[in-house]
């Protein structure tokens, strides 16, 4: 959305970043498929998905670059920029940032990865970006939706706002309910999801939850309040407006949910009236593709995933055997310890030397830290050629 409260013409550039495995490069390969772009969609474990195309990246089923790819949308182009989610590869969202509309940031109901989300989110919160939180793995997470708001609302500065809730048929995920469209949809495998009519249960929990989304809209909008005060049902193209407006002044996040292994997702009709709002909800309607992306059990994955929960001896130990056998991902992720000091005294110096052996084998992330480095002689000597 524009600064000025306009719809902005011609093509969005949208970031989705998140924690280390978090699936955003799943995600991307879903949002591909469901608008057509690709006839099939891609698979990180498969090494078929066009995020993950670099040896490196499909070696370690892992995002070690940002990857580009442009959909379009109901006449509209929008350009995705998966980001890298290991936290060595920050600076490359920190590249991209500044060039983005908005982001979306992928997560999980997983208390370890809450610290690096907060990491990501700041980041976007100091560079003034509008965002959405996309709530993965939802077909497996061990906890209902309103206490995984609870667990990562201490990452956000701004309210997460829950913009769709689940719809459960025992403890399976049958599908969910667009509390801005008021609109249930069940899932279909491979196909279309059906609109459905709410009753009992579900229509009371939609009710309550749509309610508490109004009240936090209405925190920003005085004549909304009122209309909430007095028992007035606003009408769906002012719950829209004050969607699109408190998201345009990043007074909020929505949170949408997703699982997209199963191409579960929404048709929609081209409907005049409707376009605008359907624009905007185009997050809530085309990522509910999801996406769902597991970590392979290997000594890699296993280092990354004790430093992200600040083992960060347990990281070294596993990555550094494989840092002395030439993995230039192991390597950098090694560099970045001894930069930041994580678990070692801080060392530029090994620092540096990692870096270069990393980047003697053409790994990118590297080559751009080793660079940083020459360029500010630390580490190294001050060296612009060499920068």
């Amino acid at each position: 959305m524009g600064q000025n409260g306009t719809t902005p013409k011609g093509p969005r550039c949208i970031a989705l970043v998140g924690p280390f495995q978090s699936g955003k490069t799943t995600l991307l390969e879903a949002i591909l498929a469901r608008t057509g772009t690709v006839a099939r969609q891609g698979s990180v474990d498969a090494g078929t998905a066009i995020g993950d195309a670099s040896k490196e990246a499909r070696h370690h089923k892992m995002s070690v670059e940002a990857t580009f790819a442009t959909v379009n949308f109901m006449g509209d182009s929008y350009t995705f920029v998966d980001c890298p989610g290991s936290i060595e590869f920050i600076n490359d969202m920190r590249t991209v940032l500044p060039a983005v509309d908005a982001a979306v940031v992928v997560c999980e109901a997983d208390e370890k990865k809450v610290p690096q989300l907060q990491l990501i989110l700041r980041e976007l919160e100091d560079q003034n970006i509008p965002r959405f939180l996309f709530l993965n793995k939802i077909d497996k997470a061990d906890k209902r939706v309103r206490e995984t708001i609870k667990l990562l609302q201490p990452a956000s500065r701004v309210p997460l706002l829950l913009r769709q809730i689940p719809i459960w048929k025992g403890d399976l995920i049958a599908g969910f309910v667009d509390l801005a469209l008021e609109r249930a949809f069940v899932y279909k495998e491979y196909a279309a999801s059906e609109v459905i009519d709410l009753a009992g249960e579900d229509l009371s929990r939609e009710k309550e939850a749509r309610f508490t989304m109004l009240e936090t809209l209405a925190d920003h909008d005085d004549a909304l309040m009122e209309q909430l005060l007095e028992d007035i049902q606003p009408p769906r193209d002012k719950v829209f407006d004050d969607l699109a407006k408190e998201l345009r002044d990043r007074i909020v996040c929505p949170v949408l949910l997703g699982c997209a292994t199963r191409s579960n997702g929404v048709l929609l009709k081209r409907r005049h009236r409707m376009k605008l709002r359907i624009k905007l909800a185009f997050m809530a309607l085309v990522l509910s593709a999801g996406l769902c992306s597991l970590a392979a059990a290997k000594p890699f994955e296993e280092g990354m995933d004790a430093y992200l929960r600040g083992d960060y001896a347990t990281a070294l130990k596993l990555l550094a055997p494989l840092a002395r056998q030439g993995d230039a991902a192991a390597q950098s992720s090694i560099a970045f310890m001894y930069q930041n000091g994580l678990g070692v005294p801080q060392d530029q110096d090994q620092a540096a030397t990692w870096f270069h052996e990393a980047a003697e084998h053409g790994y990118a992330p590297a080559m751009v830290n080793l660079g940083a480095m020459y360029d500010a002689g630390v580490g190294v000597p001050q060296d612009n050629v060499e920068a």
